[in-house]
């Protein structure tokens, strides 16, 4: 009885084990993501300069996304090349962005 409670022991603390090295890495990945919305708010005088985008979801829920906008940034207007402020609330805008364990940081924004 002892042999087998020790071999259970032995098996779900290899299993732990085996499982944490994939939890403690999936928080330090980095993911592409890019939204369609209306900008809400912008802020150029912050450093690092921000936007916040609104964003309908298919069942009528917003989401929120705020993002900073580092220097390296691609923000366009139609084919031209623009700066964050000269957005504007309310504009229909379509960014990409890199969700990261230190934040949003948008790489490209695309309003029309």
């Amino acid at each position: 009885m002892r042999t087998t409670l020790y071999s259970l022991g032995l098996v779900v603390a290899m299993g732990l084990v085996t499982l944490t090295p994939h939890f403690s890495t999936a928080s330090t990945e980095t993911i592409q993501r890019m939204v369609r919305g209306t900008v809400m708010a912008t802020n150029t005088t912050a450093d690092p300069q921000t936007i916040v985008v609104k964003v309908m979801l298919p069942n009528k829920e917003e989401l929120i996304v705020g993002a900073r906008v580092p220097a390296d940034t691609r923000i366009t207007r139609g084919t031209r090349a623009t700066g964050l402020a000269n957005l504007k609330v309310g504009e229909a805008a379509e960014m990409t962005y890199l969700k990261s364990p230190d934040g949003l940081i948008a790489r490209s924004i695309h309003v029309h």
